[in-house]
């Protein structure tokens, strides 16, 4: 509405992937943490100067979600969440966490932000080993965070094709949790985190339409329309063909069951 009145870009949330690399093996992650073989960190250089090209379009970003698998698991996060807090038209930035590593040095010092607070997952103490030293840490150095366990998790970190109908396709977008959560990752937002890991692991095809592709030489007001129309559409992904959903019609599963080896699956040709 405010585009429209007032021609402002607000944008509700970014996604910012930092690492596939996570120190849990959850075997039903529905960011798909579980088939990477060989995980590796975003390349630091395309990250900043993707998120700087986004940020010039946009009026204000309410929130940045810093995601891995955990984000800890890059020993240069501090450089990510530097460049984060310094752009004056983002409010908040989010670190997510399963809260089995410590943050030290820059990792830490560079949580020492106004804008700064953590989301941590507790999976228990099996799982989640270092949560109750982490919180510790956390009130010692008046960081903010929020401490919630898993909750509930759908069958939905699967790669299996479906043969939907583009009414059914239409019905697993419509109603999933995670439509309106854009993810950007390798220089390329997605419509959500799944469609982003799926087709980074060749999962899925690459559908430039469906996508906003950072690295490509769009002026200043064809990017930001690209943008605002990314946004706004309510098309079902090619990622919904694969996905098994996340919507209240969505299997329960227990959360976070462990897998010792990556998990196989077809890669597209």
């Amino acid at each position: 509405d405010e585009y429209i009145s007032k021609g402002l870009l607000n944008i509700k949330s970014l996604d910012v992937q930092v690492t596939e690399r996570c120190s849990l093996k959850c075997k039903d992650c529905s960011n798909l943490m579980q088939y990477y073989t060989n995980p590796q960190n975003s390349e630091l250089n395309m990250m900043l100067k993707s998120i700087d090209r986004f940020m010039e379009c946009v009026n204000q970003v309410y929130e940045f979600r810093v995601l891995g698998g955990d984000p800890f698991m890059n020993r240069e996060l501090y450089k990510y969440i530097n460049r984060l807090v310094e752009y004056r038209n983002v409010e908040n930035v989010v670190v997510y966490t399963n809260a089995t590593i410590m943050p030290k040095k820059e990792n830490l010092d560079c949580l020492l932000n106004h804008k700064i607070s953590l989301e941590i997952t507790n999976y228990g103490s099996n799982l989640s080993k270092k949560h109750d030293e982490l919180v510790e840490l956390l009130k010692l150095n008046k960081i903010e965070y929020r401490s919630r366990p898993p909750g509930v998790w759908n069958d939905c970190g699967t790669l299996k094709k479906y043969e939907r109908t583009e009414q059914e396709l239409q019905r697993v977008f419509d109603n999933c949790c995670m439509n309106d959560v854009p993810s950007l990752m390798n220089g390329v937002i997605y419509k959500c985190p799944y469609s982003a890991n799926a087709t980074n692991l060749k999962a899925v095809p690459y559908v430039e339409e469906e996508v906003i592709d950072l690295r490509k030489s769009y002026n200043h007001e064809e990017l930001k329309d690209k943008i605002k129309n990314f946004h706004n559409s309510n098309k079902p992904l090619t990622a919904c063909n694969y996905c098994g959903g996340r919507d209240y019609k969505s299997k329960e599963i227990e959360p976070a069951i462990q897998v010792k080896k990556s998990l196989n699956y077809k890669k597209i040709v």
